[in-house]
């Protein structure tokens, strides 16, 4: 009974394609400005990340089964908005604010679970310890997402008009870490803005919040592992 509740909720709020719930998931809700202005729909091969002290740091895409592995392979196509050594940046497939892109790890993260805390943290450290990998994974995350924000929606950036959210498993929608950044958050349909992007519901943590547990040494999100997730 449990199971099919939580594949219910997970269905009825994750999902936008069953005829009795098209009123609450609006499938034309997006500004059509931005679309103006959104980058060209490329397939590209995305340059790894270096080894670090000669050892392969989950860079061979071809280990990354997730649809974002085949993008950074260069298998599928995404429109681009910013890349960096670690880290790349596209438009979400099915925008659900004005301005809806995610940012991704080019190493193979699969979820918030997949993130180590570390009791030692301290700022202090050197960015090159492996003690703090995950920590300034999420860091460079969130300074991508407010440069993407500086770049596309400063209006938003500068009143704080946005969210910057992950998904918790089993309500993400696909195994490969990623930050979702949403902006205008008031121009937001309801529903994603108060429902499927509500940070701190049981689906749903902030980045910072995750950075927060992890610089405690605590798991990224306060809740159980649910399943093989």
């Amino acid at each position: 009974m449990l199971l099919s509740r939580l594949a219910f909720i997970s269905t009825t709020i994750m999902s936008s394609t069953s005829s009795c719930f098209q009123f609450l998931f609006p499938q034309n809700d997006v500004i059509t400005q931005q679309q103006q202005r959104q980058p060209p729909l490329i397939a590209a091969y995305h340059e790894p990340p270096p080894h670090k002290n000669n050892n392969p740091y989950d860079v061979d895409y071809t280990n990354n089964p997730s649809a974002f592995g085949r993008i950074l392979n260069g298998e599928l196509p995404s429109r681009t908005y910013l890349e960096s050594t670690e880290l790349l940046a596209f438009q979400d497939r099915s925008p659900k604010a004005p301005f809806h892109a995610l940012v991704i790890p080019k190493r193979y993260v699969k979820t918030v679970y997949s993130l180590r805390g570390n009791s030692h943290y301290s700022d202090e450290l050197n960015d090159e310890s492996e003690d703090n990998d995950d920590i300034h994974l999420i860091q460079n995350m969130r300074q991508m997402g407010l440069n993407l924000l500086e770049q596309q929606q400063p209006e938003a950036l500068a009143t704080e008009d946005y969210i910057l959210c992950f998904h918790i498993p089993p309500f993400n929608s696909v195994d490969h870490l990623h930050l979702h950044v949403l902006a205008p958050a008031s121009e937001m349909n309801w529903v994603y803005r108060e429902i499927k992007y509500k940070c701190g519901a049981r689906w749903c943590t902030s980045d910072l919040e995750v950075i927060e547990r992890l610089k405690e040494g605590l798991p990224a999100v306060r809740y159980k592992r649910p399943f093989q997730c």
